[in-house]
């Protein structure tokens, strides 16, 4: 492992940089605006919607293109310009909807930064409470089929969420990515919209070799940038299997994992 050569720091925002109060630590934030200051390029890649990462891209002042949506938008702030759209084929968005409905899932569809959902309910209420972003109730969520969904959730309790990300892999993983963000959130994407891809996608567009890049996640959605960097972290609060394919495990998020990383890899002294 390497020190002192790094050009860009990418991280996740829930159970990663962000605490359970769904704050960032004061420690986390100063690594990274240093970081900045030092030329390090620092943004964000996370499976939540544009408007639910803008007070954090605020709060850290970043003024680069931010990943949301697992990889499905790449965003400018300062342009508000979107350099990367990359939504679900209709007739997939609609054979989704209906499986799910089926079975009597609590799902989610994602349209120009808006979500809908059928009805109001825990799960709902929860997404409201973690995203700061209410939904907005239709009759069918059929109708948002033909108008470019960006990404799905099903939310339910974790034990389920881990049986249906295998079901739903299983009839969908040729064309989806279906991964699991938080444990009670299965999130379905197109499948060339992953977190890997996207920085791929940034590297390329300020001439940075992978090598060069940190990436720092906690989950399955995760995994792809995690082997993309250079150095993929995963967090201490990771799940065993996230933490098998990094290259260093950090701190937990309650322990500014994100802030560790950057003293050791990026300010700090030499690493044997």
């Amino acid at each position: 492992m390497q020190t002192g050569k790094y050009k860009m720091l990418v991280t996740d925002l829930d159970d990663s940089l962000l605490g359970h109060d769904l704050r960032i630590s004061s420690s986390d934030k100063d690594a990274l605006l240093t970081a900045a200051r030092k030329g390090i390029i620092v943004t964000i890649a996370t499976g939540r919607m544009f408007s639910s990462t803008l007070p954090y891209i605020k709060e850290l002042g970043i003024d680069v293109p931010v990943i949301t949506y697992q990889g499905a938008v790449i965003k400018g702030l300062l342009s508000n310009e979107t350099l990367i759209h990359i939504p679900i084929e209709n007739d997939m968005s609609r054979d989704l909807i209906r499986e799910s409905k089926k079975d009597g899932y609590h799902i989610q569809a994602y349209i120009d930064d808006e979500y809908y959902i059928e009805q109001e309910n825990e799960h709902s209420d929860h997404y409201k409470m973690i995203s700061g972003q209410p939904g907005i109730v239709i009759e069918d969520l059929e109708e948002c089929a033909d108008k470019g969904v960006t990404k799905f959730i099903i939310i339910d309790k974790p034990d389920k969420v881990l049986e249906l990300r295998d079901r739903y892999a299983d009839l969908y993983g040729d064309s989806l990515q279906v991964t699991i963000s938080r444990p009670n959130f299965l999130e379905f994407t197109h499948i060339d919209a992953t977190k890997g891809n996207a920085i791929k996608y940034l590297a390329q567009k300020f001439g940075i070799d992978r090598r060069d890049i940190i990436a720092i996640g906690d989950s399955y959605n995760d995994i792809s940038m995690i082997e993309y960097a250079g150095l993929g972290v995963a967090m201490g609060n990771a799940p065993e299997d996230i933490k098998s394919i990094a290259d260093y495990v950090t701190l937990k998020n309650s322990e500014s994992g994100v802030a560790h990383v950057v003293e050791r890899f990026i300010l700090g002294g030499v690493i044997s």
